[in-house]
């Protein structure tokens, strides 16, 4: 059949051979624009230390030893600089264009906090952090479930004495060290 018989005669044909290449690449743009599971809002649920840590509290030097609660210094870390009416509503919320945000959960409340990657074997997600202060904070060995995020940050930082702002400047130095701990964020429904 000559291709002006077959147009003539065979238009819805013609029609869908042309227009199934745009269905196709129209289908596939779609595929690829899901965002990646881990956005969405997560609450700071717990941390333990890594390893064994020195600070003054109430100027007594503790030692906390590796698997002890580290919440308090984490969450104060994490969290203290969300501009939530009530410190408790605090949380981070990871959106699908890269960018973390202090979110404060029943107010409306928010600020960004700074960006978030995970790698591409997803045993790295990294917190890029700009507000307090600039800080990379990396969580490796990650391990991600529907319900949460957990993995250890090698160089968290830490008060040497809880009497003074982290990082302000002392007789003795800078109130700042830094120590292994395990962190663990869970997503809000």
């Amino acid at each position: 059949m000559k291709l002006k018989t077959f147009i003539r005669h065979e238009p819805l044909l013609l029609l869908a051979i042309l227009i199934i290449p745009f269905i196709i690449t129209s289908c596939d743009k779609n595929d690829g624009d899901e965002p990646d599971p881990l956005v969405g809002t997560y609450v700071f649920s717990g941390a333990t230390f890594g390893e064994s840590v020195d600070i003054v509290v109430q100027d007594y030097l503790v030692t906390f030893s590796s698997g002890s609660d580290a919440s308090i210094f984490v969450s104060e870390g994490l969290l203290g600089a969300a501009p939530c009416d009530d410190s408790t509503n605090a949380a981070i919320e990871f959106r699908e264009n890269g960018t973390s945000y202090y979110v404060c959960l029943t107010e409306t409340n928010e600020s960004q906090m700074g960006t978030w990657v995970i790698s591409s074997d997803r045993t790295t997600f990294t917190l890029n952090i700009s507000n307090p202060r600039t800080l990379a904070l990396e969580i490796i060995n990650v391990i991600i479930t529907e319900t949460s995020i957990s993995g250890s940050v090698e160089n968290f930082p830490l008060p040497i004495d809880t009497a003074y702002p982290l990082g302000e400047v002392l007789p003795s130095g800078i109130n700042f060290q830094t120590g292994k701990v395990n962190v663990t964020f869970t997503r809000v429904p």
